[in-house]
């Protein structure tokens, strides 16, 4: 495949415009996972020839490609946290996990006060075996909230799954659950239930 796409560059070089030769080598970087540079030869390529694309192979991934192209232009030209955050969700949800912690990173670089968003950045973090550096960014949060309920929980989780330091798990684990019963009526019963059951179930109570 690297040979493959190695030939197609040398073409490319040549003819830029050449689409066919564009989705080839778009389809070899998504197969290889390298999303976000599939995703712009592709949007290149819809720009010079929107026919060919759309009867590609690789057209159903088209629609998210073009939104996250718009996205990026964006966030770049306004700085916007909350585009930032849309695309880390949308990276996030297709499991593309090392784009989605750029994308918080971005986001928490205009505004650190997103607790939300550090939440999210560290459990991208984790699902990218990059365990350390989503606790770091669980105690940032923790630092300024230590009974935070989600920071607590997820640093329980990663602490007993991750890192198998349970007396330290346990520790975020209670708090996490002394956090969810003062905040038991902002939350959904069927919700408030599971996380409940889920938390008791940790501390093997």
């Amino acid at each position: 495949m690297n040979k493959a796409r190695e030939s197609i560059e040398v073409i490319l070089l040549n003819e830029p415009n050449n689409v066919t030769c564009m989705l080839q080598l778009a389809n070899i970087y998504l197969k290889q996972g390298k999303i976000p540079k599939g995703f712009e030869i592709l949007v290149d390529a819809y720009s010079i020839d929107p026919y060919t694309v759309q009867n590609s192979p690789v057209a159903a991934v088209l629609p998210f490609a073009l939104k996250v192209s718009n996205l990026k232009k964006q966030a770049i030209q306004t700085n916007d946290p909350q585009m930032w955050n849309k695309l880390g969700d949308g990276y996030y949800e297709m499991g593309i996990f090392n784009e989605a912690v750029k994308m918080y990173k971005n986001s928490l670089e205009v505004d650190e006060a997103q607790h939300d968003v550090r939440l999210k950045l560290s459990i991208a973090l984790q699902k990218n075996s990059q365990t350390y550096s989503a606790l770091y960014e669980l105690q940032k949060i923790l630092k300024q909230d230590k009974k935070h309920l989600y920071a607590n929980y997820y640093m329980g989780k990663i602490l007993m799954y991750d890192v198998k330091d349970e007396a330290e798990a346990y520790e975020h684990f209670a708090k996490a659950k002394k956090a969810l019963v003062e905040q038991k009526d902002h939350f959904e019963y069927v919700e408030y239930t599971h996380l409940l059951n889920d938390i008791t179930r940790e501390l093997k109570e």
